[in-house]
Protein backbone atom coordinates (compact mmCIF):
# COMPACT_ATOMS: atom_id res chain seq x y z
CA UNK A 1 0.00 0.00 0.00
CA UNK A 2 1.14 3.65 -0.96
CA UNK A 3 3.56 2.12 -3.87
CA UNK A 4 1.06 3.57 -6.42
CA UNK A 5 -0.79 5.56 -5.01
CA UNK A 6 -1.66 8.39 -7.18
CA UNK A 7 -0.03 6.99 -10.52
CA UNK A 8 -3.28 8.03 -12.84
CA UNK A 9 -1.10 7.30 -16.05
CA UNK A 10 -0.12 3.91 -15.10
CA UNK A 11 -1.65 1.41 -17.25
CA UNK A 12 -0.18 -1.97 -16.92
CA UNK A 13 0.84 -3.45 -14.03
CA UNK A 14 2.81 -6.98 -14.27
CA UNK A 15 3.52 -8.80 -10.70
CA UNK A 16 3.25 -12.80 -12.14
CA UNK A 17 5.88 -15.15 -10.36
CA UNK A 18 6.31 -13.56 -7.27
CA UNK A 19 5.40 -14.43 -3.88
CA UNK A 20 2.79 -12.33 -2.94
CA UNK A 21 0.43 -13.98 -0.47
CA UNK A 22 -1.90 -10.88 0.65
CA UNK A 23 -3.26 -7.60 -1.06
CA UNK A 24 -3.89 -4.55 1.21
CA UNK A 25 -7.39 -3.56 1.56
CA UNK A 26 -6.50 -0.28 -0.60
CA UNK A 27 -4.55 -1.10 -2.87
CA UNK A 28 -6.82 -1.53 -5.85
CA UNK A 29 -10.11 -0.60 -3.87
CA UNK A 30 -10.22 2.99 -4.58
CA UNK A 31 -12.05 3.80 -7.38
CA UNK A 32 -10.49 7.01 -7.26
CA UNK A 33 -6.90 6.09 -7.97
CA UNK A 34 -5.16 4.46 -10.71
CA UNK A 35 -8.08 5.71 -13.24
CA UNK A 36 -6.10 4.62 -16.31
CA UNK A 37 -5.33 0.90 -14.65
CA UNK A 38 -6.68 -1.46 -17.39
CA UNK A 39 -3.93 -4.50 -16.76
CA UNK A 40 -3.23 -6.15 -13.61
CA UNK A 41 -1.09 -9.92 -13.64
CA UNK A 42 -0.70 -11.07 -9.95
CA UNK A 43 -0.98 -14.78 -11.48
CA UNK A 44 1.34 -17.13 -10.37
CA UNK A 45 1.81 -15.84 -6.68
CA UNK A 46 0.31 -17.35 -3.45
CA UNK A 47 -2.82 -15.52 -2.62
CA UNK A 48 -5.32 -17.92 -0.83
CA UNK A 49 -7.49 -15.25 -0.60
CA UNK A 50 -9.33 -12.46 -2.66
CA UNK A 51 -11.55 -9.15 -1.51
CA UNK A 52 -13.75 -7.78 -3.98
CA UNK A 53 -11.58 -5.04 -5.31
CA UNK A 54 -11.71 -6.46 -9.10
CA UNK A 55 -15.25 -4.95 -8.51
CA UNK A 56 -14.02 -1.31 -7.97
CA UNK A 57 -11.37 -1.55 -11.23
CA UNK A 58 -13.89 -3.14 -13.07
CA UNK A 59 -16.18 0.38 -12.69
CA UNK A 60 -13.12 1.87 -14.27
CA UNK A 61 -13.44 0.16 -18.11
CA UNK A 62 -15.35 0.40 -20.80
CA UNK A 63 -16.76 -1.15 -24.03
CA UNK A 64 -13.91 0.67 -25.48
CA UNK A 65 -11.07 0.25 -22.96
CA UNK A 66 -11.57 -2.63 -20.48
CA UNK A 67 -9.59 -3.56 -17.60
CA UNK A 68 -8.24 -7.79 -17.36
CA UNK A 69 -7.26 -8.96 -13.96
CA UNK A 70 -5.53 -12.17 -14.20
CA UNK A 71 -5.11 -14.25 -10.96
CA UNK A 72 -4.42 -17.80 -12.45
CA UNK A 73 -2.34 -20.43 -10.66
CA UNK A 74 -2.77 -18.99 -7.27
CA UNK A 75 -4.15 -20.51 -3.86
CA UNK A 76 -7.72 -19.03 -3.64
CA UNK A 77 -10.42 -20.83 -1.88
CA UNK A 78 -11.23 -18.12 0.32
CA UNK A 79 -13.22 -14.95 -0.68
CA UNK A 80 -13.80 -12.40 1.70
CA UNK A 81 -15.46 -9.33 2.25
CA UNK A 82 -13.69 -6.39 4.48
CA UNK A 83 -14.35 -3.94 2.15
CA UNK A 84 -17.97 -4.36 2.79
CA UNK A 85 -19.44 -4.49 -0.38
CA UNK A 86 -22.71 -5.00 -0.89
CA UNK A 87 -23.87 -5.53 -5.01
CA UNK A 88 -26.87 -5.04 -6.20
CA UNK A 89 -29.19 -4.58 -9.00
CA UNK A 90 -28.20 -0.67 -10.23
CA UNK A 91 -24.70 -0.52 -9.23
CA UNK A 92 -22.62 0.47 -12.15
CA UNK A 93 -21.55 -2.57 -14.34
CA UNK A 94 -17.92 -3.85 -14.79
CA UNK A 95 -16.16 -4.00 -18.17
CA UNK A 96 -13.78 -6.68 -18.53
CA UNK A 97 -12.19 -9.87 -17.64
CA UNK A 98 -11.26 -11.24 -14.26
CA UNK A 99 -9.16 -14.73 -14.88
CA UNK A 100 -9.61 -17.15 -11.98
CA UNK A 101 -8.30 -20.27 -13.28
CA UNK A 102 -6.50 -23.25 -12.05
CA UNK A 103 -6.75 -21.64 -8.54
CA UNK A 104 -8.33 -23.91 -5.54
CA UNK A 105 -12.07 -22.61 -5.66
CA UNK A 106 -14.49 -25.71 -5.29
CA UNK A 107 -17.81 -23.59 -5.64
CA UNK A 108 -18.39 -20.92 -7.59
CA UNK A 109 -21.07 -19.78 -4.83
CA UNK A 110 -18.37 -19.00 -2.65
CA UNK A 111 -17.30 -16.01 -4.71
CA UNK A 112 -21.44 -14.77 -4.83
CA UNK A 113 -21.23 -15.66 -0.69
CA UNK A 114 -18.39 -14.33 -0.06
CA UNK A 115 -18.51 -11.18 -1.71
CA UNK A 116 -22.15 -10.41 -0.88
CA UNK A 117 -23.46 -10.23 -4.15
CA UNK A 118 -27.21 -9.73 -3.95
CA UNK A 119 -27.62 -10.72 0.07
CA UNK A 120 -30.81 -12.95 -0.30
CA UNK A 121 -32.24 -12.30 -3.62
CA UNK A 122 -28.63 -14.01 -5.28
CA UNK A 123 -31.08 -14.98 -8.27
CA UNK A 124 -32.33 -11.61 -9.21
CA UNK A 125 -28.19 -10.35 -8.54
CA UNK A 126 -27.19 -12.81 -10.90
CA UNK A 127 -29.58 -11.57 -13.68
CA UNK A 128 -28.43 -8.29 -13.08
CA UNK A 129 -24.66 -8.87 -13.12
CA UNK A 130 -25.04 -11.39 -16.24
CA UNK A 131 -27.39 -9.20 -18.07
CA UNK A 132 -29.67 -11.28 -21.05
CA UNK A 133 -29.06 -7.97 -23.26
CA UNK A 134 -26.14 -9.53 -25.76
CA UNK A 135 -25.83 -5.46 -26.77
CA UNK A 136 -23.92 -5.07 -23.25
CA UNK A 137 -20.61 -6.95 -22.51
CA UNK A 138 -19.90 -7.17 -19.28
CA UNK A 139 -16.99 -8.59 -17.19
CA UNK A 140 -16.40 -12.22 -18.09
CA UNK A 141 -15.06 -14.56 -15.37
CA UNK A 142 -13.20 -17.54 -15.90
CA UNK A 143 -12.37 -20.35 -13.30
CA UNK A 144 -10.97 -23.30 -15.34
CA UNK A 145 -9.70 -26.01 -13.75
CA UNK A 146 -7.67 -27.90 -15.79
CA UNK A 147 -8.24 -31.55 -17.35
CA UNK A 148 -7.75 -33.43 -13.80
CA UNK A 149 -10.48 -31.57 -12.33
CA UNK A 150 -8.98 -29.56 -9.88
CA UNK A 151 -10.41 -28.83 -6.62
CA UNK A 152 -13.71 -27.93 -8.30
CA UNK A 153 -17.24 -30.11 -6.12
CA UNK A 154 -20.00 -30.50 -8.76
CA UNK A 155 -22.50 -30.84 -6.35
CA UNK A 156 -25.94 -28.93 -5.80
CA UNK A 157 -24.13 -25.65 -3.79
CA UNK A 158 -23.50 -24.16 -7.47
CA UNK A 159 -26.98 -24.65 -8.59
CA UNK A 160 -28.10 -21.34 -9.06
CA UNK A 161 -25.49 -21.14 -11.52
CA UNK A 162 -26.27 -24.36 -13.52
CA UNK A 163 -29.30 -23.03 -13.55
CA UNK A 164 -29.17 -19.53 -15.70
CA UNK A 165 -28.64 -19.96 -18.98
CA UNK A 166 -28.03 -16.27 -20.11
CA UNK A 167 -24.83 -16.42 -22.47
CA UNK A 168 -22.93 -14.50 -20.48
CA UNK A 169 -23.16 -16.13 -17.47
CA UNK A 170 -22.19 -19.32 -18.94
CA UNK A 171 -18.38 -18.21 -19.72
CA UNK A 172 -18.18 -18.98 -15.97
CA UNK A 173 -18.18 -22.91 -16.28
CA UNK A 174 -16.23 -22.95 -19.54
CA UNK A 175 -13.06 -25.34 -18.97
CA UNK A 176 -14.45 -26.50 -15.70
CA UNK A 177 -14.36 -29.89 -14.49
CA UNK A 178 -15.52 -31.83 -11.68
CA UNK A 179 -13.50 -33.21 -9.13
CA UNK A 180 -15.54 -35.56 -7.96
CA UNK A 181 -15.07 -38.94 -8.07
CA UNK A 182 -18.85 -39.99 -8.95
CA UNK A 183 -18.09 -38.15 -12.08
CA UNK A 184 -15.36 -39.51 -13.62
CA UNK A 185 -15.15 -41.49 -17.28
CA UNK A 186 -12.61 -43.36 -19.24
CA UNK A 187 -11.77 -40.01 -20.36
CA UNK A 188 -11.54 -38.22 -17.59
CA UNK A 189 -12.98 -36.34 -15.21
CA UNK A 190 -16.05 -34.29 -17.30
CA UNK A 191 -16.62 -30.89 -18.10
CA UNK A 192 -19.33 -29.34 -15.87
CA UNK A 193 -21.56 -27.85 -18.57
CA UNK A 194 -21.72 -31.55 -19.78
CA UNK A 195 -23.16 -32.98 -16.83
CA UNK A 196 -27.47 -32.84 -16.65
CA UNK A 197 -28.56 -30.81 -13.90
CA UNK A 198 -30.38 -33.59 -11.91
CA UNK A 199 -27.02 -35.07 -11.36
CA UNK A 200 -26.03 -32.09 -8.98
CA UNK A 201 -26.71 -32.82 -5.66
CA UNK A 202 -25.34 -32.83 -1.75
CA UNK A 203 -25.05 -35.04 1.28
CA UNK A 204 -27.03 -33.21 3.79
CA UNK A 205 -25.21 -35.63 6.96
CA UNK A 206 -27.06 -33.32 9.76
CA UNK A 207 -29.90 -34.72 11.50
CA UNK A 208 -29.98 -37.26 8.73
CA UNK A 209 -31.30 -40.69 10.32
CA UNK A 210 -29.24 -43.60 11.21
CA UNK A 211 -28.60 -46.30 8.44
CA UNK A 212 -30.43 -43.36 6.58
CA UNK A 213 -28.80 -41.26 3.22
CA UNK A 214 -29.99 -37.57 2.93
CA UNK A 215 -29.83 -35.79 -0.49
CA UNK A 216 -30.92 -32.34 -1.41
CA UNK A 217 -31.55 -32.74 -4.91
CA UNK A 218 -32.94 -28.73 -5.84
CA UNK A 219 -33.20 -29.79 -9.95
CA UNK A 220 -36.56 -31.22 -8.45
CA UNK A 221 -37.14 -29.14 -5.44
CA UNK A 222 -36.48 -32.17 -3.26
CA UNK A 223 -34.61 -33.64 -0.03
CA UNK A 224 -34.41 -37.23 -0.34
CA UNK A 225 -34.20 -39.34 2.78
CA UNK A 226 -32.85 -42.98 1.67
CA UNK A 227 -33.89 -45.24 4.50
CA UNK A 228 -34.76 -48.23 2.34
CA UNK A 229 -34.00 -51.70 3.97
CA UNK A 230 -32.18 -49.63 7.16
CA UNK A 231 -34.46 -51.91 10.08
CA UNK A 232 -36.50 -49.31 10.87
CA UNK A 233 -38.89 -50.18 13.77
CA UNK A 234 -40.61 -46.71 13.74
CA UNK A 235 -40.86 -43.31 11.66
CA UNK A 236 -37.69 -41.54 12.54
CA UNK A 237 -38.76 -38.42 14.53
CA UNK A 238 -37.21 -35.60 12.99
CA UNK A 239 -35.35 -35.04 9.86
CA UNK A 240 -32.40 -32.03 8.02
CA UNK A 241 -34.52 -29.33 8.03
CA UNK A 242 -35.85 -27.93 4.48
CA UNK A 243 -33.12 -25.74 2.30
CA UNK A 244 -35.70 -23.69 1.17
CA UNK A 245 -39.21 -23.09 1.65
CA UNK A 246 -40.36 -24.59 -1.80
CA UNK A 247 -38.04 -27.35 -1.03
CA UNK A 248 -39.90 -30.46 -0.44
CA UNK A 249 -39.07 -34.28 1.39
CA UNK A 250 -39.32 -37.34 -0.72
CA UNK A 251 -39.20 -39.97 2.03
CA UNK A 252 -38.29 -43.36 1.21
CA UNK A 253 -39.24 -46.20 4.18
CA UNK A 254 -39.89 -49.34 2.01
CA UNK A 255 -38.12 -52.79 2.75
CA UNK A 256 -38.21 -52.70 6.44
CA UNK A 257 -39.47 -55.76 7.99
CA UNK A 258 -40.03 -54.31 11.84
CA UNK A 259 -41.97 -51.76 10.98
CA UNK A 260 -45.51 -52.39 11.67
CA UNK A 261 -47.52 -49.00 12.57
CA UNK A 262 -47.29 -46.18 10.64
CA UNK A 263 -47.98 -42.95 12.85
CA UNK A 264 -48.13 -39.29 11.82
CA UNK A 265 -45.01 -36.89 11.68
CA UNK A 266 -44.84 -33.32 11.50
CA UNK A 267 -42.56 -33.11 8.48
CA UNK A 268 -45.73 -35.03 6.42
CA UNK A 269 -47.34 -31.79 5.47
CA UNK A 270 -43.82 -30.57 3.75
CA UNK A 271 -43.59 -34.48 1.93
CA UNK A 272 -44.77 -34.84 -1.53
CA UNK A 273 -43.62 -38.23 -1.81
CA UNK A 274 -44.21 -41.12 1.27
CA UNK A 275 -43.19 -44.51 0.48
CA UNK A 276 -43.65 -47.56 2.80
CA UNK A 277 -44.32 -50.00 0.83
CA UNK A 278 -42.98 -53.79 1.45
CA UNK A 279 -42.88 -53.55 5.03
CA UNK A 280 -44.64 -55.53 7.99
CA UNK A 281 -47.48 -52.04 8.50
CA UNK A 282 -50.67 -53.26 9.78
CA UNK A 283 -51.92 -50.11 11.27
CA UNK A 284 -52.24 -47.05 9.96
CA UNK A 285 -54.30 -45.40 12.70
CA UNK A 286 -56.44 -42.41 12.49
CA UNK A 287 -53.65 -39.80 13.21
CA UNK A 288 -51.61 -40.92 10.67
CA UNK A 289 -54.48 -40.58 8.27
CA UNK A 290 -54.84 -36.95 9.13
CA UNK A 291 -51.17 -35.77 8.88
CA UNK A 292 -51.21 -37.48 5.49
CA UNK A 293 -53.64 -35.41 4.32
CA UNK A 294 -51.89 -32.30 4.94
CA UNK A 295 -49.34 -33.56 2.27
CA UNK A 296 -48.77 -31.10 -0.37
CA UNK A 297 -46.56 -30.60 -3.03
CA UNK A 298 -46.27 -27.30 -5.35
CA UNK A 299 -45.61 -28.88 -8.72
CA UNK A 300 -47.30 -32.75 -8.65
CA UNK A 301 -49.85 -35.01 -6.50
CA UNK A 302 -48.36 -36.18 -3.11
CA UNK A 303 -48.13 -39.81 -3.25
CA UNK A 304 -48.19 -42.34 -0.79
CA UNK A 305 -46.87 -45.25 -1.53
CA UNK A 306 -48.84 -48.32 1.44
CA UNK A 307 -48.23 -51.65 -1.09
CA UNK A 308 -47.63 -54.92 -0.02
CA UNK A 309 -47.81 -54.57 3.60
CA UNK A 310 -49.80 -56.62 6.15
CA UNK A 311 -53.20 -53.89 6.41
CA UNK A 312 -56.85 -55.90 6.48
CA UNK A 313 -58.64 -52.69 7.67
CA UNK A 314 -58.57 -48.87 8.19
CA UNK A 315 -60.49 -47.17 10.55
CA UNK A 316 -64.04 -46.15 10.09
CA UNK A 317 -62.66 -42.04 10.21
CA UNK A 318 -60.82 -42.35 7.40
CA UNK A 319 -63.86 -41.54 5.22
CA UNK A 320 -64.41 -37.90 6.74
CA UNK A 321 -60.63 -37.23 5.94
CA UNK A 322 -59.99 -35.97 2.02
CA UNK A 323 -57.28 -37.59 1.01
CA UNK A 324 -58.51 -37.82 -2.93
CA UNK A 325 -56.40 -35.84 -4.51
CA UNK A 326 -52.94 -37.75 -3.71
CA UNK A 327 -51.76 -40.67 -5.55
CA UNK A 328 -52.41 -43.72 -3.18
CA UNK A 329 -51.62 -47.16 -3.20
CA UNK A 330 -53.35 -50.13 -0.95
CA UNK A 331 -52.94 -53.31 -2.79
CA UNK A 332 -51.17 -56.27 -2.17
CA UNK A 333 -52.49 -56.13 1.07
CA UNK A 334 -54.95 -58.84 3.15
CA UNK A 335 -57.87 -56.68 2.88
CA UNK A 336 -60.87 -58.56 4.96
CA UNK A 337 -64.57 -57.88 3.10
CA UNK A 338 -65.88 -58.32 6.36
CA UNK A 339 -69.74 -57.23 6.97
CA UNK A 340 -68.59 -54.49 9.66
CA UNK A 341 -66.09 -53.29 6.84
CA UNK A 342 -68.66 -52.89 4.08
CA UNK A 343 -68.04 -49.14 4.08
CA UNK A 344 -64.93 -49.88 2.41
CA UNK A 345 -66.46 -50.57 -0.82
CA UNK A 346 -67.91 -46.73 -0.90
CA UNK A 347 -64.58 -45.37 0.14
CA UNK A 348 -62.75 -47.20 -2.24
CA UNK A 349 -65.46 -46.62 -5.00
CA UNK A 350 -65.30 -42.78 -4.23
CA UNK A 351 -61.04 -43.00 -4.40
CA UNK A 352 -61.22 -44.57 -7.78
CA UNK A 353 -62.92 -41.82 -9.06
CA UNK A 354 -59.86 -40.04 -8.83
CA UNK A 355 -57.33 -42.26 -8.94
CA UNK A 356 -57.03 -45.66 -10.94
CA UNK A 357 -54.53 -47.05 -8.23
CA UNK A 358 -57.67 -48.79 -5.89
CA UNK A 359 -58.80 -50.87 -8.66
CA UNK A 360 -56.58 -53.63 -8.27
CA UNK A 361 -57.32 -53.38 -4.23
CA UNK A 362 -58.58 -56.79 -3.55
CA UNK A 363 -60.44 -58.77 -1.17
CA UNK A 364 -57.81 -62.23 0.54
CA UNK A 365 -61.10 -62.89 3.13
CA UNK A 366 -63.84 -64.26 3.33
CA UNK A 367 -62.74 -67.22 0.86
CA UNK A 368 -65.66 -66.53 -0.72
CA UNK A 369 -64.47 -63.01 -1.93
CA UNK A 370 -61.04 -63.72 -2.17
CA UNK A 371 -59.76 -61.62 -5.53
CA UNK A 372 -63.09 -59.68 -5.83
CA UNK A 373 -61.83 -55.58 -6.48
CA UNK A 374 -63.25 -53.99 -3.60
CA UNK A 375 -64.01 -50.53 -5.58
CA UNK A 376 -66.09 -52.80 -7.57
CA UNK A 377 -68.33 -54.39 -4.76
CA UNK A 378 -71.26 -53.70 -3.32
CA UNK A 379 -72.27 -53.81 0.82
CA UNK A 380 -74.62 -56.89 -0.38
CA UNK A 381 -71.64 -58.69 -1.25
CA UNK A 382 -69.76 -58.06 1.86
CA UNK A 383 -72.74 -59.06 4.35
CA UNK A 384 -74.47 -62.06 2.34
CA UNK A 385 -73.28 -65.26 1.63
CA UNK A 386 -75.06 -66.73 -0.81
CA UNK A 387 -73.94 -71.00 0.11
CA UNK A 388 -75.51 -70.13 3.30
CA UNK A 389 -78.75 -68.36 2.09
CA UNK A 390 -79.15 -71.45 -0.07
CA UNK A 391 -78.76 -73.25 2.89
CA UNK A 392 -81.11 -71.53 4.79
CA UNK A 393 -83.71 -72.12 1.99
CA UNK A 394 -82.62 -75.97 2.16
CA UNK A 395 -82.75 -76.17 5.96
CA UNK A 396 -86.16 -74.24 5.54
CA UNK A 397 -87.53 -76.75 3.04
CA UNK A 398 -86.64 -79.95 4.95
CA UNK A 399 -87.44 -79.01 8.41
CA UNK A 400 -91.08 -77.71 7.58
CA UNK A 401 -92.35 -81.31 7.42
CA UNK A 402 -90.15 -82.65 10.34
CA UNK A 403 -91.74 -79.66 12.37
CA UNK A 404 -95.49 -80.29 11.51
CA UNK A 405 -94.82 -84.16 12.19
CA UNK A 406 -92.83 -83.33 15.64
CA UNK A 407 -95.98 -81.31 16.52
CA UNK A 408 -98.52 -83.95 15.23
CA UNK A 409 -96.60 -86.66 17.30
CA UNK A 410 -96.07 -84.18 20.43
CA UNK A 411 -100.30 -83.71 20.14
CA UNK A 412 -100.74 -87.39 19.95
CA UNK A 413 -98.93 -88.18 22.84
CA UNK A 414 -100.96 -85.84 25.09
CA UNK A 415 -104.06 -86.83 23.89
CA UNK A 416 -103.36 -90.24 23.94
CA UNK A 417 -105.55 -91.73 26.49
CA UNK A 418 -108.60 -89.59 24.97
CA UNK A 419 -107.80 -90.85 21.63
CA UNK A 420 -107.61 -94.68 22.73
CA UNK A 421 -110.94 -93.78 24.98
CA UNK A 422 -113.17 -92.16 21.81
CA UNK A 423 -111.62 -94.53 19.40
CA UNK A 424 -109.82 -97.62 20.62
CA UNK A 425 -106.96 -96.53 19.13
CA UNK A 426 -103.32 -96.72 20.75
CA UNK A 427 -100.19 -97.00 18.24
CA UNK A 428 -98.36 -99.76 20.66
CA UNK A 429 -101.87 -101.64 21.22
CA UNK A 430 -100.55 -104.71 19.05
CA UNK A 431 -100.55 -108.19 19.43
CA UNK A 432 -97.03 -109.26 20.12
CA UNK A 433 -97.61 -113.23 19.59
CA UNK A 434 -99.12 -113.65 16.33
CA UNK A 435 -98.52 -116.73 15.34
CA UNK A 436 -97.82 -118.52 18.41
CA UNK A 437 -100.21 -121.58 19.66
CA UNK A 438 -101.31 -119.97 23.20
CA UNK A 439 -104.13 -120.84 25.18
CA UNK A 440 -105.28 -117.67 26.47
CA UNK A 441 -104.85 -114.15 25.70
CA UNK A 442 -104.20 -113.08 28.78
CA UNK A 443 -103.27 -114.43 32.47
CA UNK A 444 -105.68 -111.95 35.26
CA UNK A 445 -103.27 -112.86 38.97
CA UNK A 446 -104.87 -111.46 41.92
CA UNK A 447 -105.60 -111.97 45.88
CA UNK A 448 -107.94 -114.14 46.27
CA UNK A 449 -109.08 -112.12 48.96
CA UNK A 450 -109.67 -109.37 46.17
CA UNK A 451 -111.86 -111.76 43.82
CA UNK A 452 -115.05 -110.33 44.84
CA UNK A 453 -115.80 -107.45 43.69
CA UNK A 454 -112.68 -106.52 41.76
CA UNK A 455 -111.36 -109.45 40.31
CA UNK A 456 -114.58 -110.42 38.90
CA UNK A 457 -115.44 -107.23 37.62
CA UNK A 458 -112.39 -107.37 35.55
CA UNK A 459 -112.86 -110.56 34.35
CA UNK A 460 -116.11 -109.94 33.45
CA UNK A 461 -115.37 -107.03 31.57
CA UNK A 462 -112.34 -108.87 29.77
CA UNK A 463 -114.14 -111.90 28.18
CA UNK A 464 -117.38 -109.48 27.49
CA UNK A 465 -114.33 -107.93 24.79
CA UNK A 466 -113.60 -111.34 23.72
CA UNK A 467 -110.24 -111.77 25.53
CA UNK A 468 -109.23 -115.55 26.98
CA UNK A 469 -108.56 -115.25 30.43
CA UNK A 470 -106.82 -117.64 32.76
CA UNK A 471 -108.15 -117.11 36.02
CA UNK A 472 -107.07 -118.69 39.35
CA UNK A 473 -110.43 -120.13 40.66
CA UNK A 474 -111.70 -121.71 37.74
CA UNK A 475 -108.48 -122.53 35.65
CA UNK A 476 -106.01 -123.53 37.97
CA UNK A 477 -105.12 -127.50 38.27
CA UNK A 478 -106.59 -128.78 41.73
CA UNK A 479 -104.42 -130.56 43.31
CA UNK A 480 -101.10 -128.44 42.14
CA UNK A 481 -98.96 -126.48 44.01
CA UNK A 482 -99.73 -122.95 43.58
CA UNK A 483 -96.36 -121.83 42.02
CA UNK A 484 -96.56 -124.48 39.69
CA UNK A 485 -99.90 -123.68 38.08
CA UNK A 486 -99.07 -119.97 38.02
CA UNK A 487 -95.78 -120.44 35.95
CA UNK A 488 -97.88 -122.60 33.61
CA UNK A 489 -100.45 -120.13 33.31
CA UNK A 490 -98.16 -117.38 32.07
CA UNK A 491 -96.74 -119.81 29.99
CA UNK A 492 -99.42 -120.72 28.43
CA UNK A 493 -100.99 -117.13 27.90
CA UNK A 494 -99.75 -114.18 25.84
CA UNK A 495 -99.87 -110.85 28.43
CA UNK A 496 -99.99 -111.30 32.46
CA UNK A 497 -102.30 -108.62 34.60
CA UNK A 498 -101.92 -108.30 38.13
CA UNK A 499 -104.01 -106.50 40.25
CA UNK A 500 -101.71 -105.35 42.73
CA UNK A 501 -103.09 -104.62 46.07
CA UNK A 502 -102.21 -104.65 50.00
CA UNK A 503 -103.50 -108.58 50.17
CA UNK A 504 -101.39 -109.29 47.03
CA UNK A 505 -98.17 -107.33 48.61
CA UNK A 506 -99.26 -109.33 51.80
CA UNK A 507 -98.99 -112.92 50.36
Amino acid sequence: MGYFDGLQSLVTLDLQFNHIAFIGLRVFSNSSDLTSLRSINLADNRLTSLEPWPYYRGILGNKISRVTIDLHDNLISNFTNKLKLEYRCGMKPTYGYLNLNYNKITHIMDIINGWNVGGDNIDIALFCLYHHDHRHDYTKISVATGKKGGSYDCDCTDFPIYRVHSQPLSHILDGVRCNAAKFFTTGGQPYVTSIPLIKFVCEIPDRCPSSCRCVYRPANATLHVYCSAANLSSLPLELPPLPKSFVRYKLDFSNNKLLCRLEGRPYFVNTSILDVSNCAISVVGINAWHEIAKMQSPFVSPSVYLQNNNIKSLPFEVTNINITSMHLTLNNNPWECSCENQWMTVWFKSLSMTSSNVVDVWCASPSRLKGRIISQSTKYDFCVDPSVRVLKISLLSTLTPVTVLLIFGFAVYRLRVRLFIRWKFHPFDRDECVGEDMDYDVFLCCSSEDHNPHGLRILIEMESEGYRVCYHLRDFLAGAPITENMIQSIERSKRTVCLVSSNFLRR
